[in-house]
């Protein structure tokens, strides 16, 4: 069985083992690993059943600084991690005047899925980050955005409308290929409850987010959502639009036994080590042991692809990263 056969079983919700999983690291942590092993091909020899490119394209611009496609300039000096902080929001106003939505850059994206195309042993994901409301409020800055919301919707829908736009547009480029799953990167959750509130959610993303899926869905595309926090309000509806992957399912938010039981038939958990607890701060034993208790609970009957809850960042020891990489290759029956 190939990585892509096993993970094709995990979604069918068929029990598969060994567990397929995935080694999500920063920049920085990737680039420790390899210096600390002398493994220049540690991601690639890390055994992950996933192949994954992202959609972000960017400009180098001075100081640590760096422009993405829709203009927003990320400012790394002031933030650890691969993006950092928005340096000005563009949308100083709630409108669009004087704002050119970018269009998708066509080779670049071809590009990355000739790459992908060539890896079909694996899973294959093609990314698109900051998807919705994130790449909202990129442009126009949460505290406005949330305002918008209330004070000026029909803004926010225009807005939303052109973002959603943009992305179907690269989904239709992506969909010429051997792609399995489009991957929608957008968080939403706090470490309780929704940012915005259930029923904004419901209002301004919940419509949008249909589109997107359905149109992936409508290529045989798998479909798979990103987002950190606590998502609990909206999986119901995320079963009702047919979403087949979930990522990140952080463990010190969600009751995993309850949530596997709850809709673990429907959707596939796709995380689950945690990044905030578990991995900076356990010792190797402890990361092992309840490694194996996520493993035990979320793999019952297929449903789960073993991952940390977000990209690795720099906090996490050396020793922890290869502790998790030893529980995935040496699975426990």
């Amino acid at each position: 069985m190939t990585k892509r056969e096993a993970v094709l079983q995990a979604l069918a919700h068929r029990d598969v083992r060994p567990v397929p999983y995935y080694l999500d690291m920063t920049d920085e942590v990737s680039a420790r690993m390899i210096r600390e092993t002398g493994n220049p091909r540690f991601f690639a020899e890390s055994g992950s059943y996933l192949a994954q490119e992202r959609n972000e394209s960017f400009t180098t611009l001075t100081g640590g600084r760096f422009r993405d496609m829709f203009g927003v300039v990320w400012d790394r000096g002031r933030q650890d991690g691969d993006f950092g902080v928005v340096n000005e929001y563009l949308l100083q106003e709630p409108s669009l005047e004087g704002y050119r939505f970018p269009v998708p850059d066509e080779a670049l994206i071809r590009q990355k899925c000739e790459r992908l195309a060539a890896k079909r042993d694996h899973f294959t994901m093609y990314t698109i980050g900051f998807s919705l409301f994130e790449r909202a409020w990129t442009l126009r800055s949460m505290p406005e955005l949330l305002c918008d919301m209330l004070l000026n919707p029909e803004f926010v829908d225009e807005l939303l409308q052109g973002i959603v736009a943009y992305n179907l547009a690269v989904v239709d480029i992506a969909a010429e290929y051997p792609i399995d799953c489009i991957l929608f990167g957008d968080d939403w959750g706090q470490q309780k409850g929704l940012i915005m509130g259930y029923p904004l959610w419901e209002r301004f993303l919940k419509p949008y987010l249909k589109k997107q899926y359905d149109h992936v869905k409508s290529k045989g595309i798998y479909v798979a959502q990103h987002s950190c926090g606590d998502c609990s309000e909206v999986f119901p509806d995320l079963v009702e639009m047919g979403l087949d992957i979930y990522n990140t399912f952080q463990p010190e938010i969600y009751d995993i036994r309850f949530f596997k039981e709850r809709y673990g038939h429907a959707i596939t958990f796709f995380g689950g080590i945690s990044t905030q607890t578990l991995l900076p701060f356990a010792t190797p034993e402890k990361l092992r042991a309840e490694m194996q208790h996520i493993i035990d609970v979320l793999a019952k009957n297929g449903g789960y692809i073993i991952a940390p809850t977000h990209a690795m960042p720099s906090d996490i020891p050396t020793e922890n990263v290869l502790t998790f990489l030893d529980v995935c290759r040496n699975q426990q029956a």
